[in-house]
């Protein structure tokens, strides 16, 4: 960005807005810039300084000089006489100052900007601290605290990545509260980043920050799903990034209801080992005009300043739906749909979207483009092996020992059962076994449970039945077949004794 200013500088674009968090970081960067331009600087504070006062000082200024005036745009959003004024006297300046080195730097921590001017300005975002500029600054502070000895290399580079959407201030403040607390820089430097990232998250309106408490363990077959993920598992590390791996950007989970889609979202994260964001679209649609624009770029903005993150987009199908035909908000929801696939398309930033559907009619022809996901995957009801491993799973969950049932009738009579109608059904069989003499659950109260049960495979079947057909050629299998899984035995079989 500074690089970006200095262009703009030589150049002499006289009014320039610069959006930042951090101004004190930005003054300290532009200093140095602007003492190889051999330009000086002055700085409008308004506890400090009088605004009409300081205005009516630049003109007689020297030229090779930049002015900084500090949350000015508060005078250039306001409609009263005194901001009329400021806003007609700035765009005197940009003619009498055309050919002449003076420039006004208004900085601010948000863009406002009024009608009357925002064509007159050239506005750019001071961007985050970066993987160097972070590490520089850990480097610092543990030179000054006489610390280091003990953080390998490894813990301080994921350190590194962690504080990615920090600003300086909060990466100093957490490694002081770290050291505060543990006399030295250790593993708990990790948590205090998360700590401060849900804070930054709580003031985000349509984001909600998920502790990640699932794993892969918990999730009963689609092996073709997990293995995808394995290999994707270290694609943000410092590694990748120097092999020159490309970051995956997301991937769509499509099929039916209960299947694992949403526990896979939040298992990711844990898996990877990073924090979980989920995005309620449905809360980014407010009654104010632009509003809602402006929502959708705070959501984007906050999760690229949290990235390397998951951002979990729960049933994307319901939260585009209409998108193909008249929404009827006077074009609202297709600039907000537009401003999201636009920059799925192009972000550069470590953000891996993890979306969930179940009804592919409804989701927009755009979001299904080669190009917005790197994978579309469909989650289908679990097969026999599937289902066995949900039960052993669930039964584990409630302190049962798996092998005391027998899982070969329960796995035959839950045919067509989903992950979660299993889940169900045991907590079911809880149930009729605690109301008869609060005995244990064995398998015929299981069996009972799901024999009580109509499985969502009967009353959604055409749905279904249309999902398997469309996934036919535009989607990848989450789960192995049985004949798959059988051939990626023998050839482990056949790998092992090679020798």
């Amino acid at each position: 960005m500074i690089e970006q200013l200095k262009l703009f500088i030589k150049v002499r674009y006289t009014l320039i807005y610069v959006q930042t968090n951090e101004e004190f970081r930005f003054l300290k960067q532009m200093d140095v810039m602007l003492s190889e331009l051999n330009f000086k600087s002055r700085i409008f504070n308004f506890a400090k300084d009088d605004p009409q006062k300081f205005l009516d000082s630049i003109s007689n200024e020297s030229q090779n000089t930049v002015f900084v005036l500090q949350d000015f745009h508060r005078f250039l959003s306001d409609n009263s006489a005194m901001g009329l004024k400021f806003i007609r006297t700035l765009r005197n300046f940009k003619e009498e100052f055309k050919n002449q080195n003076k420039i006004i730097i208004v900085t601010a921590p948000v863009i406002k900007l009024s009608d009357d001017i925002k064509d007159d300005f050239i506005v750019i975002e001071s961007p985050l601290p970066k993987q160097d500029e972070i590490r520089k600054e850990i480097d610092g502070f543990l030179s000054r605290n006489n610390l280091g000895a003990n953080l390998t290399d490894t813990l301080k580079e994921r350190i590194v990545l962690s504080c990615l959407g920090l600003t300086i201030d909060q990466i100093n403040k957490i490694m002081a509260k770290t050291l505060v607390k543990n006399k030295k820089l250790d593993q708990e430097c990790l948590n205090q980043i998360v700590e401060e990232k849900k804070l930054i998250i709580g003031r985000n309106q349509v984001l909600d920050f998920y502790d990640a408490r699932e794993n892969m363990n918990n999730i009963g077959g689609l092996d073709n799903l997990k293995q995808w993920l394995r290999l994707r598992s270290k694609a943000y590390s410092k590694e990748a990034v120097e092999y020159g791996l490309p970051q995956p950007k997301g991937l769509l989970m499509l099929g039916v209801q209960g299947t694992g889609k949403s526990l896979t979202a939040k298992a990711v994260s844990s898996f990877w080992r990073l924090p979980l964001l989920r995005f309620d679209i449905g809360r980014v649609f407010g009654s104010l005009v632009g509003e809602s624009e402006n929502r959708i770029r705070e959501a984007i903005r906050t999760a690229e300043a949290i990235s390397p993150c998951i951002l979990w987009i729960d049933e994307i199908d319901k939260a585009f739906a209409g998108m193909q035909g008249q929404s009827g908000d006077s074009g609202t929801s297709a600039r907000v749909f537009g401003t999201f696939i636009t920059w799925m398309q192009e972000k550069d930033k470590p953000v891996f979207i993890v979306a969930t559907a179940n009804d592919v009619s409804k989701l927009p022809a755009e979001l299904l483009r080669k190009g917005r996901f790197d994978e579309i995957f469909f989650v289908d009801l679990p097969n026999r092996r599937e289902r066995e491993e949900i039960f052993k799973i669930h039964l584990s969950k409630v302190g049962r020992i798996p092998a005391d049932y027998d899982l070969a009738e329960l796995v035959s009579a839950s045919e067509k059962y989903t992950g979660a109608e299993i889940e169900q059904v045991i907590k079911d069989a809880m149930y009729i076994a605690f109301a008869d003499n609060e005995r244990d659950f064995d398998k015929e109260d299981i069996l009972r449970a799901i024999s009580e049960t109509v499985p969502l495979a009967e009353t959604m079947k055409e749905n279904i039945t249309m999902l398997r057909e469309w996934s036919q050629t535009r989607a990848r299998k989450a789960s192995f077949t049985e004949e798959e899984v059988s051939l990626t035995k023998q050839v482990k079989q056949d790998l092992d004794i090679v020798y």
